[in-house]
């Protein structure tokens, strides 16, 4: 018998304890997808990861700063930061954004 987990992204909503707080929803395929809510900069400088970050905004708008420029994203738009590249999000007014990352990170 196949096994179906509905799940909600609008219910991690009420989950964050504030800012920069991601929360699991669900695992798949060895991913983990994530909603979290930013607000102002993440981070004291740009970060790395030994994987391919990806964003999706789901509300509101950000911007990821990297090396190669700035990335602005609305809502329903996405982007795949590559391994290795540093950025830095921002959001000047709390939005809520998906991510996708993998289960087991390097």
């Amino acid at each position: 018998m196949t096994r179906i987990n509905k799940f909600s992204i609008k219910e991690t909503k009420g989950l964050f304890k504030g800012p920069w707080d991601p929360k699991d929803v669900v695992e798949y395929a060895g991913l983990v997808l994530k909603v979290a809510k930013f607000e102002g900069k993440y981070g004291e400088k740009p970060h790395t990861h030994e994987y391919d970050e990806f964003f999706l905004v789901l509300e509101g708008e950000i911007r990821i700063y990297t090396e190669d420029g700035e990335v602005s994203l609305e809502m329903f738009e996405g982007v795949v930061i590559p391994s290795g590249l540093p950025h830095q999000p921002f959001a000047e007014k709390p939005a809520l954004v998906l991510m996708l990352d993998p289960k087991e990170q390097p």
